[in-house]
């Protein structure tokens, strides 16, 4: 394994076996070294943490997302990958001691992408996206286009979902460099919002039946990057529950899953997005596993933008 905190991931769904109809998951090779990378190459990486969710009173269940997505992922047709080599780096385990769990996981994500890799992570609570942004400092300067419903600027340093954001800017993240998108205003605390201001952040509040706000914000976000690579997170929470429903915070209005593909497109296509992550899967509270499937529709569409990028 490339980091001994990394487990074998729990992948229930590999193959169909039938050579008439490959899938996903016979295509996905497990990474036992950085030196099986070669530029652009996927890799999927699962957080499974849910000791941030449930500090904030979340429902659990985000410690099973990995898994859920696996499931949901792996049985997508092979054509998905659109011939990009994928590979399966494991798991962080939930036992890691939450202090240090994040720079564990930074340390994971930076030497993926100094190899020139793509990194899928899913986990897990929203705060897991902070260990993503160190990764990415950690190589140089960062940029963060995230999509939730929440501001997830809560100041608190100890463990909660609803702080990412907030740990990222104090942790020297430019407020003009975070960018956020979905937003319900309804769920927002004001002194949340105005710390984000202060900063310098954009905040972009979801109107109903708006879908060109949230394109255009990150569309711009993208272009202010330049030369810094950019964190595209997704909390699952952003979507309305009647598409999404598996997730610690689930709302009944948000965006469409239509949407939702059109980001996670624009994400892929982005030469300067580095990461992509999908935060707050919960597959024990969807039994239909509606929710999963909607998560591994959101990778298959950023599977189309990196198409788009020629790389």
């Amino acid at each position: 394994m490339i980091h001994p905190d990394l487990v074998p991931a729990d992948a229930r769904f590999r193959s169909r076996n039938d050579p008439t109809d490959p899938r996903v998951g016979d295509r996905v090779r497990p990474l036992a070294a950085l030196a099986d990378l070669v530029a652009g190459d996927l890799v999927l990486l699962g957080v499974r943490n849910e000791a941030g969710v449930l500090a904030n009173h979340g429902r659990p269940g985000a410690a099973q997302g990995p898994t859920g997505f696996r499931q949901a992922f792996f049985k997508l047709t092979a054509a998905t990958l659109l011939g990009r080599r994928c590979h399966d780096a494991g798991d962080l385990p939930e036992e890691l001691p939450y202090a240090t769990r994040f720079q564990v996981q930074g340390d994971v994500v930076a030497a993926l992408v100094a190899r020139g890799a793509i990194p899928v992570v899913i986990g897990g609570g929203h705060d897991c996206s902070f260990g993503n942004y160190l990764g990415l400092a950690a190589l140089g300067p960062a940029a963060v286009v995230g999509v939730d419903a929440h501001l997830d600027l809560r100041p608190e340093r100890g463990p909660s979902s609803g702080n990412p954001f907030f740990r990222m800017l104090e942790h020297g993240l430019p407020g003009p460099d975070l960018t956020l998108v979905g937003l319900v205003a309804w769920l927002n605390a004001e002194a949340h919002r105005a710390y984000g201001l202060t900063r310098g952040a954009t905040l972009q509040e979801l109107e109903p039946g708006d879908a060109t706000a949230p394109c255009a914000a990150v569309d711009a976000a993208l272009a202010r990057a330049g030369g810094r690579r950019v964190l595209a997170t997704f909390d699952l929470d952003a979507f309305s529950a009647s598409v999404l429903p598996g997730v610690s915070a689930p709302n009944p209005w948000g965006l469409s899953l239509d949407l939702g593909l059109q980001l996670a497109r624009r994400f892929g296509a982005a030469p300067a997005v580095a990461v992509f992550d999908l935060m707050e899967l919960a597959p024990p509270l969807d039994p239909t596993g509606l929710s999963a499937r909607a998560a591994a529709f959101l990778a298959a569409a950023f599977l189309q933008g990196l198409a788009q990028r020629g790389t």
